[in-house]
């Protein structure tokens, strides 16, 4: 029974994930964490479970296997970008890299659609194609909303003899708009710092002194004497906590009440700050008053976008299941808090082993998992059961496993539609590309009808006019033919296929053999 799109917290679907993601509902999900494959050129990743299954999933890729001609037909019409992207990595990095990210677009472009406006997706990958989906990734989302290019080191002291050594993996953080949510993250205090800083105590707790001058003077009243002590005087003038740690520790708190917005000038807020016995006095008379800044309302230093404190996952680890290339649950627990709040949709498209589900549970969210691999359901069960609640009720009872793709409740509009052209006759069925291409190639034969290069890979072909419709061309099958990239970019919509083949004639790319057999002449 085909379950529909709405209400699918907790729910792990064993599923390609194509089908999956083509079922959600557009606008559904806050967050996407994800580890897909690298294609890293090996067969298999193999692992056994702590139960003792093994798991194993491919990681080299090709366009026989793996790679729909519709996918191609769709992407070169409705995704031209991205289509482009795929056509120029292959051509740069092979057929099986080209393969990979063919395969890799048509589920990140469902990822984009069923992301909210406010969501965001973290793609976990390494350097061997971390450039190639970066590019995939900006002609996706657009180069705008692209936020951070992460780096986990996941090794230390690897070295190589004829290399620097590879300690790193790369996350992409990309946003579906400008208006994205965002929570700071904080790594903690260091500790020789807490105690040589922190070295005051009161009532209220530890407690550092700070400035209540910021530099620089001023002719207004905050460079005006206060209780005797011209700030001026050493170049500066008085400030006061407004915003950050030490004035929400002040709001939260009940410190002061109606603070700040009750104090419109700096000397009331100074006055009423050494009223609620913030302001640490020296003992030398007519010494700089200093404000007695909170440990409790200190932060530590913000998250940067190279993460060294999440160390990767040792042999003898608690959380290891056996699952291969597993992440560490602190480090998606950190993409997870960043970018959702408690109670909001997280989806990790390729779940394997449930690092994003577990840590998305563990962390109030609501979470779907995708795998193809119909023994990660087991693994992902176990796992939710001895780290999530420690085995005190049984999730079998609570979390959907399904085999078949959800039914979309919304307008069901796909993201990249098949694409069709007109019939010539009038009033017939539209035909779809893929159709167009193979009568074609069945017309005309494997090779580009404008310079008369023979591709051995069909989909290398792209469907163009003969007369383009700037000319008054039809969208009918008779004014259709098969260019090569370098043709159909040269003919654009304002050359005749006539006028592309004299030109590549005068250029010297014409196949004159081809030419001067078959008197290629429009």
């Amino acid at each position: 029974m085909t379950t529909n799109s709405i209400a699918l917290n907790r729910t792990l679907f064993l599923e390609d994930n194509l089908p999956v993601l083509r079922g959600l509902d557009s606008d559904s999900i806050d967050l996407i964490a994800t580890d897909p494959p690298f294609n890293k050129g090996v067969r298999d990743f193999e692992g056994t479970t702590k139960a003792g299954d093994n798991i194993s999933y491919k990681d080299v890729w090709n366009w026989d296997d793996d790679v729909h001609t519709d996918w191609t037909n769709a992407l070169q019409g409705e995704h031209p970008s991205l289509y482009n992207v795929i056509h120029h990595t292959n051509a740069a990095a092979g057929d099986d890299m080209g393969a990979f990210l063919c395969w890799m677009g048509v589920r990140v472009l469902e990822m984009w659609r069923i992301l909210k406006p406010t969501g965001s997706i973290y793609l976990h990958c390494d350097p061997t194609a971390s450039h190639y989906l970066k590019a995939m990734m900006d002609s996706i989302f657009g180069r705008r909303h692209f936020r951070n290019e992460l780096i986990w080191k996941r090794h230390s002291g690897r070295s190589s003899s004829r290399q620097f050594g590879r300690v790193h993996d790369t996350i992409l953080f990309y946003s579906k708009s400008s208006d994205y949510t965002w929570n700071v993250q904080h790594l903690p205090q260091d500790e020789e710092y807490l105690k040589r800083s922190y070295r005051h105590e009161d009532e209220r707790g530890r407690f550092s002194i700070d400035n209540l001058t910021a530099p620089g003077t001023s002719g207004g009243e905050s460079g005006n004497p206060w209780r005797g002590i011209d700030p001026t005087t050493r170049g500066n003038h008085w400030r006061t906590p407004t915003k950050g740690g030490m004035n929400d520790f002040i709001v939260e708190n009940d410190l002061i009440p109606g603070w700040p917005d009750e104090y419109p000038n700096v000397h009331a807020r100074l006055d009423a700050l050494d009223e609620a016995g913030l302001i640490f006095w020296p003992a030398k008379r007519g010494g700089m008053p200093r404000l007695k800044r909170y440990l409790e309302s200190s932060t530590g230093p913000g998250v940067e976008d190279v993460i060294t404190d999440i160390k990767r996952l040792e042999a003898n680890s608690k959380e290891r299941t056996g699952y291969p290339s597993q992440k560490p649950l602190a480090l998606y627990k950190r993409m997870i808090e960043a970018s959702s709040n408690p109670g909001d949709m997280v989806l990790d498209p390729f779940a394997g082993c449930a690092t994003t589900c577990v840590a998305a549970e563990q962390l109030g969210r609501q979470w779907i998992g995708i795998d193809i691999q119909e023994k990660a359901g087991g693994v992902i069960l176990e796992r939710l059961q001895n780290e999530v609640i420690n085995g005190s009720m049984a999730w079998n009872d609570i979390v959907r496993v399904l085999t078949e793709a959800p039914e979309r409740t919304d307008d069901g509009k796909p993201v990249a539609p098949e694409l069709v052209v007109t019939s010539q006759k009038k009033n017939a069925p539209r035909i779809p590309v893929r159709e167009v291409r193979e009568q074609l190639i069945v017309r005309d034969g494997q090779r580009c009808q404008g310079c008369g290069w023979e591709s051995h890979q069909p989909d290398y072909l792209q469907v163009d006019h003969k007369k383009p419709k700037s000319l008054q061309g039809k969208d009918e099958m008779p004014n259709y033919t098969l260019l090569c990239d370098p043709c159909n970019r040269k003919k654009s919509n304002k050359l005749s296929l006539a006028e592309l083949r004299l030109a590549r004639v005068d250029e010297g790319w014409m196949n004159m053999d081809w030419w001067e057999e078959e008197g290629k002449w429009d």
